[in-house]
């Protein structure tokens, strides 16, 4: 992984840079799971995964998560995967973000103002969190 770049399924830092960019932590590891995973990230970080595109509408969206609002994300799909969600929109505070809940994937992410007047089709179910 390096600087601003995520692959596509990678396990994502909720180490965010200026403006959304992700930044590297140095060495990447793989989970038990077989995906790549930061081996600077704590054991106990929430277990959020970004795709490529999310990762990339972070970075042009501005958009800063802290490791509270990661952890806030990864409760709502443990709620979403009780009631069996599959994909999901989830509104935390002035972000909404749509999730692939069975693989833990934030798929897409923009803000409150842009999801104004938007049309979300293929999802399942919604949970605002703030």
């Amino acid at each position: 992984m390096t600087a601003g770049r995520v692959k596509m399924g990678t396990f994502v830092s909720p180490r965010l840079g200026a403006g959304g960019a992700l930044r590297d932590a140095g060495r990447s590891a793989r989970d038990a799971g077989g995906a790549l995973r930061d081996a600077a990230f704590p054991a106990e970080a929430p277990d959020i995964r970004f795709s490529k595109h999310a990762a990339t509408r972070l970075r042009s969206r501005g958009i800063e998560l802290s490791q509270a609002d990661l952890q806030e994300l990864s409760d709502a799909v443990d709620r979403l995967e009780s009631k069996n969600a599959r994909e999901s929109l989830l509104l935390l505070g002035e972000h909404a973000f749509i999730v692939g809940v069975p693989k833990r994937t934030v798929i897409t992410a923009l803000t409150r103002r842009e999801a104004i007047g938007s049309i979300f089709t293929n999802i399942d179910s919604t949970l605002v969190l703030r």
